[in-house]
């Protein structure tokens, strides 16, 4: 907390010393769009989109994999069927624990460590936000330190500028239950909300010997200060307070193919103690100042900390690999072994037979403070926005994963009362100093922007067993060029190409031999809008110098952090994404519809063998695991004035679950998969506003990921019902 408090100071000082001239003022933004807002993003030379609060409305989903399957160019696989943890890719990165791409809140890196240990445990709740940003392309050279695939970022409600609030209760399937209570006001130059959410399931799986569910409490606060002419400028000061717990009774553990297919939400026996506990604290802190008409200074300085222990199920005493026994079409790998796992035999007390408990036990923390100057000029025909950014950031992790062995005994898991020790201790922390500097200029029809990113970046590592006891240091540093260009070619066509140069750090504790993630990536394409309607045509192609891929606790014959270089890859594929509204109505009616789609093919550019466990023995032309090749979704509705009712078709193909090519049907891969869910809502009353919703209507089943271990189910059919009173 004390260098919360530094930072902050600084940015005081930074911010007052900005405020030295006598100039007329512009309006100030409250909003923390990374985008600049739809209007923007219309004629931008690379790719982004907004989903603003009339869209996440349109079904109330509180699973961001939900929420981001809207738009193209955007892979998700699922987990647990909630959300808690989601695995997001975006443009051909993998997407495990959404590790490669970069996080967002208000345009603050969110993610518990980014730089030092980048999986996001934590991710914000998005029943919370007032919009979803995601960024692709040349754009991304204002975010970093992930900008290979893009970035995410999750908007927060701006303050309300008289008094209003709402509360919301949900209730479904699994005894669903998600309330929310907001209220805001701005009384003179102060402003100010308060946010409180609750929401939980008994869950949709089965365990006889256990609990299945979760439970997430967020509280938030947001202050505001626009004093009237501080000395001699417009200002506004933002402190932003967020609290967050979860628990969740969540297992690695899935099912081998047979069991699945006799009851896919089932849960095996050795599972029964798995809990995952986790809290979060944030303090953001925004300041932005406008200097004249022409120049506005925004700073700002965070500090987040997340604690996590995630009890849970790694195997067996001895090691052996618990995915040779639950990944294995014919499931006779080792059916002793597997018989322990189902509680259907009691263990012996052996290694073999002893089994692995470990809590996951982590501290993170990570805060910084940014600042972002925002310029423009005319020379001659040719208007200017020049933008110029300065970040410094800290993060550090601290791991401490202790062993205990349990003997399966009737079905119950009973403690060995035997000292294993740790089996992970280490931390790591990392420094990094960002810059970038960007111009969008404007001439006649065409539009174009370049940019230039630069990162450097020291990490430190500590390995505190004694076995492996060790402390390494790591120095990165990159230059990330990238430029686009977008054509207005006539009052409803546009034309866009860009290239840029991505970029995904290794991780501090990756070991000297890790190489940086690097790609260029390029874009291009055309936009189409004409009134209400809107369509969007891309296609990306990303050449990487090398691929990284990251052992995590599920990874078996690697330490966890460790990094594994993949050589050359190439990825291509093509987005479409459309909003379009039927050229006619019934009555009052409106008949809204929105697509996209996304084609994506994938090639390792060389052969190699590697003890990444998605990877094994790679061949030249082989393709990404976890990678569809085909994403798609249509969404239909109907708007009326006090009523809309809207039913979405989404489809994922297959997806390999190690490196390889050729026909699925001698390889592990999960389903493909489609899904149809249905929303209708109904303004009973101006205050009053009642919802239902239906995900996966017809109770299609799938296995969606064969990781960590085993066969993982999609949620079956669920329901909720929701009443919301706006005040």
């Amino acid at each position: 907390m004390n260098n919360a408090k530094k930072l902050l100071l600084s940015a005081l000082i930074i911010s007052s010393a900005a405020a030295s001239a006598n100039e007329p003022l512009a309006p100030a933004q409250e909003e923390m769009l990374v985008t600049g807002g739809k209007d923007s993003i219309q004629t931008l030379s690379g790719s982004a989109h907004l989903l603003d609060k009339t869209t996440l409305e349109q079904f109330d989903f509180s699973d961001l994999n939900k929420v981001l399957g809207q738009l193209a160019g955007v892979y998700i696989r699922s987990e647990d069927g909630y959300g808690l943890r989601p695995n997001i890719g975006l443009r051909g990165v993998n997407s495990e624990r959404s590790q490669k791409i970069t996080l967002m809140e208000d345009g603050v890196l969110i993610k518990p460590a980014p730089y030092t240990a980048p999986a996001a445990y934590y991710i914000p709740n998005i029943a919370r936000m007032n919009a979803v940003e995601v960024v692709k392309g040349p754009a991304t050279i204002k975010q970093g330190p992930n900008n290979v695939g893009g970035a995410v970022n999750l908007v927060t409600p701006p303050i309300p500028t008289e008094a209003e609030g709402f509360m919301d209760a949900t209730v479904g399937t699994d005894k669903y239950q998600q309330y929310q209570i907001f209220y805001g006001d701005t009384v003179g130059d102060f402003g100010y909300w308060v946010d409180a959410l609750h929401y939980s399931s008994d869950g949709f799986k089965e365990i006889d010997t256990g609990d299945t569910g979760f439970e997430r409490n967020d509280v938030n606060a947001k202050l505001q200060w626009s004093p009237d002419q501080l000395w001699g400028y417009e200002q506004r000061f933002i402190v932003k307070l967020g609290y967050a717990d979860e628990t969740s009774d969540e297992t690695y553990l899935g099912q081998t193919s047979v069991d699945f297919d006799t009851d896919p939400i089932n849960r095996y026996a050795a599972s029964q103690l798995d809990v995952f506990a986790s809290e979060h604290q944030q303090i953001h802190f925004d300041h932005l100042i406008t200097i004249s008409e022409s120049f506005t200074l925004n700073t700002k300085v965070y500090w987040n900390a997340f604690e996590r222990s995630w009890n849970k199920l790694d195997g067996f005493i001895d090691r052996y690999p618990i995915r040779s026994i639950v990944s294995q079409e014919d499931n006779n790998a080792s059916p002793e072994r597997l018989a322990i796992l189902k509680g259907e035999v009691d263990s012996n007390p052996n290694p073999a037979e002893t089994l692995d408990v470990t809590n996951n036990d982590r501290e993170y923390g990570s805060s910084g403070i940014q600042l972002k100057g925002d310029y423009t000029f005319q020379t001659g025909g040719w208007a200017h926005n020049l933008e110029a950014g300065f970040r410094y950031h800290h993060d550090y992790i601290e791991r401490n994963h202790l062993t205990r062995g349990y003997l399966m005994t009737d079905g119950i898991m009973v403690n060995d009362d035997i000292n294993y020790g740790f089996k992970t201790l280490n931390e790591a922390e990392t420094d990094a100093v960002a810059v970038f500097i960007h111009d969008t200029v404007s001439w006649k029809d065409w539009t174009f922007n370049a940019g230039l990113r630069y990162e450097d970046i020291e990490s430190e590592a500590e390995d505190f067993r004694a076995e492996t006891k060790t402390k390494t240091d790591k120095s990165q540093s990159f230059t990330a060029p990238g430029a686009g260009v977008f054509w207005q070619a006539s009052e409803k066509l546009g034309f866009l190409a860009g290239i840029n140069k991505g970029f995904s750090p290794a991780g501090a504790t990756a070991g000297n031999d890790a190489e940086p993630e690097e790609a260029i990536n390029y874009e291009y394409g055309l936009r189409y809008q004409d009134g209400g309607n809107r369509i969007e045509l891309i296609g990306f192609f990303s050449d990487y110098d090398n691929l990284l891929g990251r052992c995590r606790a599920s990874d078996s014959g690697c330490n966890v952090g460790e990094e594994f270089n993949g050589g050359g890859v190439e990825v291509a594929g093509a987005e479409i994404f459309a909003e379009l509204m039927l050229p006619f109505t019934v009555g009052q009616i409106q008949f809204p519809i929105n697509v996209n789609y996304t084609h994506t093919k994938s090639a390792f550019q060389s052969s190699f063998s590697s003890s990444f466990s998605q990877w094994v023995n790679v061949a030249k032309g082989d393709e990404l695991p976890y990678l569809p090749e085909h994403v798609g979704r249509v969404q239909f509705g109907a708007v009326a004035v006090d009523w809309e009712a809207f039913i979405a078709i989404s489809y994922q193909s297959e997806m390999r679950d190690e490196a390889g090519r050729g026909s699925f049907d001698d390889a592990l891969t999960t389903d493909s998969l489609t899904t149809v869910d249905l929303s209708a809502s109904w303004q009973v009353h101006p205050q009053w506003r009642i919802q239902g919703s239906v995900d996966n209507i017809l109770d299609d089943e799938a296995i969606v990921s064969w990781r960590p271990f085993g066969a993982r189910p999609n949620k079956p059919r669920s329901a909720r019902l929701r009443v919301t009173y706006s005040f």
